[in-house]
């Protein structure tokens, strides 16, 4: 098994998230999502107005709410106002200076893949394992424990 690269992890993350586009909606949904990185304070934290100003406020409570389960984004007594975690931080570090079209085109370049999940590994000699999950480093902070075993 080869090892994937971050634009493949980007398109299993983004897949599980939101994934319903087909071929149309990711440039839509990629472009909201620049946008609200756009509208961090210090490039860690969010409030719910300034994203509410930049995307209106459907889209930046469907982006709240799906980062949120997600864990990019946590939040402490209310989830109007909160911070990345490791992997939203990542998951900014990446998204960096792409527009919205240059992750529609990462996206569309791999939707041809059996692709992993947080829960399911897809790839390797044996396909789908149950036991074995690959490190996504926007779904996990670690290499995921093998079943059984202790985190590699």
């Amino acid at each position: 098994m080869t090892e994937k690269s971050i634009d493949q992890h980007f398109a299993e993350w983004e897949s599980e998230t939101f994934g319903f586009g087909y071929g149309t909606g990711e440039e839509h949904v990629m472009n909201a999502l620049v946008a609200f990185f756009a509208s961090l304070e210090n490039r860690r934290s969010y409030d719910y107005r300034k994203a509410e100003e930049l995307l209106g406020p459907m889209a930046a409570w469907l982006l709240i709410n799906a980062l949120c389960r997600a864990d990019i984004l946590e939040y402490g007594t209310s989830a109007r106002y909160g911070w990345l975690t490791g992997k939203g931080e990542r998951l900014r570090d990446y998204i960096g200076a792409r527009s919205g079209g240059e992750l529609a085109d990462i996206l569309s370049s791999f939707e041809q893949l059996d692709f992993c999940t947080e829960q399911f590994c897809n790839c390797g000699p044996d396909g789908y394992s149950s036991q074995k999950l690959c490190f996504n480093p926007f779904w996990f902070d670690r290499h995921p424990a093998p079943s059984g075993g202790e985190d590699v």
